[in-house]
This record gives C-alpha cells, structure tokens and sequence, in this order.
C-alpha cells in the first residue's frame, strides 16, 4: 500500500474515527484531544494494515481501524486517569506537609528540617524533598542547622534571626 492509498483510506475512515471518539467520550478528556487520539489510532492501524496489506481483505479493514482506534482511545483515558490521580495524591501530600510544618514550625518556634518533617509525617526525607520541589519550596537540612538554631535559641541576641 503506498502513500497514496493510505490517504485515500484516512479520509475514508476519518467519520468512522470521529463517531467513535465522540462514542468514547467520558468526559475526562476534551473531545478534540479525544478525536486526535482517534486520528492517531486511524494512522497506526493503517500502517499495520499496509504490513499485511495482501492477507486483509476489504471488510476486515473496517473492522481493524476500529480496533486500532478505539485502543488508541482507551489508553489515552487510561493515562488521564492515572495522571488525575497521581494528582489527586499530591494535592493530599501537599496539605499534609504543609499542616506538618506548620504545626512543627509553631513547636519549635522555626521552620523544622527535612528529616523533623518526614519522621513527623512518617515518610522518607526524599519524599519529603520531591513534595517540596514540586512545591517550590525549600526546608533548611541537616544536623549543622539544628544545632545552630538550638545555640540561636538560647542566644536572645541571636533569637530575632530564627524567624
């Protein structure tokens, strides 16, 4: 199968892709990203059409791009779902840290370390670093931090800088 007829056969099965992505439709995507993914399985089956292009008989071209569409379909929802619930998660770890520092920063009367939130939360420090990230934001580490916020809160002179 050459370019040409390739064409002739996308243009051809193009309503067929745009029913079936308007049928698939469940709302977590947008319809025109719906139709591309669609028009991506429409190409894909047509290349794999065109590898086996003497054993498919005409009506089984139908019924493959249909196929190739509506996979092509059902994974692009498949990792929408996934991406809305990965955020869905860090939306929740994002207020969990943050109730942990807030709730650390008014114990210890400073902004806590990395290892003080992840052992308040129960999580690894490299959790707690990745939240942060995505936050923007940032959390003094280490041993040498701590020790000098404790010599800061027993220096009253030294006190005003830990806030």
């Amino acid at each position: 199968m050459n370019e040409r007829q390739k064409a002739d056969l996308a243009e051809k099965y193009m309503p067929l892709a745009m029913r079936i992505a308007a049928e698939m439709d469940d709302g977590a995507i947008p319809l025109e990203d719906l139709t591309q993914e669609a028009f991506v399985g429409l190409v894909a089956g047509l290349n794999i059409i065109a590898q086996y292009e003497e054993r498919v008989k005409e009506n089984m071209i139908a019924q493959s791009l249909e196929r190739a569409i509506r996979e092509q379909i059902s994974i692009a929802q498949e990792e929408q779902r996934a991406l809305a619930k990965r955020d869905d998660q860090l939306l929740v770890q994002v207020e969990l840290l943050n109730r942990s520092i807030n709730s650390l920063t008014e114990t210890i009367g400073t902004k806590p370390t990395i290892d003080e939130v992840a052992n308040d939360m129960g999580i690894s420090q490299e959790t707690v670093i990745e939240i942060l990230k995505l936050m923007g934001e940032t959390l003094p580490e280490g041993e040498a931090y701590k020790e000098n916020r404790e010599y800061w809160a027993d220096n009253p002179a030294l006190r005003k800088f830990m806030e």
